[in-house]
């Protein structure tokens, strides 16, 4: 008999395709004594998956089966396939050997997502954070993946991204005017890769961002009464403006004026107060219009109306003066009363009165009885003159001044006549001057001392009454009867002596005075009481 030696190897997968790193591919190994004579010390060899066994003897025909197992690797998901040798050797020499292919099912895809930690803006130059995340979601690795944000101008490049793989970067964005005017900020992220076939491969993700505004607010403002030769500040518009609920800050919003309503020698400041060049514009009621503008954000606007009115230059104030015809003696305290009115409906301002008191009196006091709690009034005396001055008088207010004095002593037996007069006037033109000055003609009366008293209860002569006691600082009086008794004394007498219990008849008295200089004098008579 031929011996005819002879092996057969057969290799088999438990599946077709693969996709995804970890899948396991059992293989068996099916060896076949396929010649006429028995074959010892058989060795049977899978690399792949590092199998390796010895068969001590196989007969004729006879078979031995074996199973090894694989797990798929991300290499092999690269290559496309996974390719299996498995060999027979007999004596160190190959017999048989035999392959099997599994093949991948690949598909590439990349992810990209896009986040920000901004909820809105609303500013020019506010910042926007962008946080964009790529993802190789498919099953085989990329390379040079190619990041892109075109509203930051990232551009960045990922040499290689495994499966699974997330790389992130961060990039930023400053708001500008049209981002504002557009209400909203749509970022869109972009990655682009080609897979190990020569496919591109791309994925992209969109965030938005919407605009958002403070709350500004722009108040009406009413400047009030000027007249038309006032220069100087109006008022401050954004006084009373707000942003975000709180007084503006000049520096955060800018303003401008759509309607200036014919007014000419307008000065405005940037911090929003206006002023007004004297003498340009005629009277009447000026109404402005402006816009209110977010520094940051000028689309973000309010509109105000700003009103005030010019009058004319015209005043008409009046003046009177009156010491009520009241009856003076030397060393006597009086007052004088000035009435000031404000007749011809217009405002006026800086006031002035001066009163050029008589050399025969001495300025005491002043008080005053406004009708109007604006009407401020400042004294100031120089010499004889006292003068008053009014920083604003409004229209038909009246001031009632009034002016205690005391009448010095004029050391003569002979009345002294006196003259006060009073003036007004005012920053404006006067309508009628005629009525601008005011004057009181009185006299001052020498000491005298009564020698009758008729104390009968009719308010006439009742009482011992010494006429122009007050030009002395100290006296003293003793009335005593014919029979030389004392009936009365007292320092500091105060004109109250009314005989009361005495009978009619002849009383004398004794009066010792010291006079401002400091001279004592002594006067002495009798008076004559007459009762009904």
């Amino acid at each position: 008999a031929t011996q005819s030696p002879a092996l057969a190897i057969a290799k088999t997968a438990n599946r077709v395709t693969i996709n995804n790193i970890g899948d396991e591919i059992i293989y068996t190994l099916t060896v076949r004594n396929t010649g006429n004579v028995s074959l010892t010390n058989i060795v049977v060899t899978d690399p792949l998956t590092g199998f390796s066994e010895t068969i001590e003897s196989l007969a004729p025909n006879q078979t031995w089966t074996a199973n090894t197992t694989y797990t798929v690797s991300q290499a092999d998901l690269d290559r496309g396939r996974v390719r299996n040798v498995a060999t027979v050797k007999v004596g160190g020499e190959l017999v048989a050997e035999d392959n099997i292919d599994v093949n991948v099912e690949t598909f590439a895809q990349i992810s990209v997502r896009k986040i920000t930690t901004n909820t809105s803006y609303n500013s020019i130059g506010q910042e926007l954070t962008y946080t964009i995340t790529v993802t190789n979601s498919g099953n085989v690795t990329l390379s040079n993946v190619q990041v892109t944000d075109p509203l930051t101008g990232l551009q960045e490049t990922i040499p290689n991204l495994i499966p699974g793989q997330s790389v992130s970067f961060e990039t930023t964005y400053r708001i500008q005017l049209k981002d504002l005017e557009s209400g909203s900020v749509i970022n869109t992220a972009s990655a682009t890769s080609t897979d190990p076939n020569g496919n591109v491969v791309s994925g992209s993700d969109s965030v938005t961002v919407g605009g958002s505004s403070n709350e500004i607010i722009a108040n009406d403002d009413d400047l009030g009464d000027y007249m038309v030769t006032y220069g100087g500040v109006l008022g401050n518009i954004l006084d009373n403006d707000l942003l975000n609920g709180s007084p503006v800050n000049f520096a955060d919003v800018n303003f401008e004026f759509t309607e200036l309503a014919g007014i000419i020698g307008l000065l405005i400041n940037e911090n929003g107060e206006l002023s007004l060049i004297p003498g340009l514009n005629p009277a009447g009621e000026y109404v402005l219009r402006y816009e209110l503008r977010e520094a940051a954000n000028p689309t973000n606007t309010d509109e105000a109306s700003v009103t005030f009115r010019l009058l004319v230059n015209d005043v008409n104030l009046s003046i009177t003066k009156t010491s009520n015809a009241v009856e003076i003696f030397e060393g006597d305290e009086f007052i004088y009363e000035i009435m000031v009115s404000n007749i011809g409906g217009t405002n006026a301002s800086n006031v002035v009165i001066v009163d050029d008191l008589p050399n025969a009196v001495t300025y005491l006091s002043s008080s005053f009885e406004p009708s109007d709690p604006q009407i401020k009034v400042d004294t100031r005396v120089s010499g004889a003159a006292v003068t008053y001055t009014v920083p604003f008088f409004p229209a038909d207010a009246t001031l009632m001044i009034k002016i205690r004095v005391r009448a010095n002593e004029i050391n003569s037996d002979r009345v002294v006549q006196i003259t006060n007069i009073a003036t007004v006037s005012s920053d404006e033109d006067d309508t009628n001057m005629a009525d601008n000055q005011a004057s009181d003609s009185n006299q001052i009366n020498p000491f005298f001392i009564p020698n009758v008293i008729t104390p009968d209860g009719d308010g006439l002569n009742d009482r011992f009454e010494i006429k122009g006691l007050d030009k002395f600082v100290e006296n003293e009086i003793v009335i005593f009867n014919r029979n030389g008794d004392h009936v009365y004394e007292r320092k500091n007498y105060q004109n109250e002596w009314a005989a009361v219990g005495l009978v009619s008849g002849t009383y004398f008295f004794v009066l010792k005075t010291v006079d401002r200089q400091g001279k004592p004098h002594e006067f002495k008579g009798w008076i004559q009481v007459i009762k009904k």
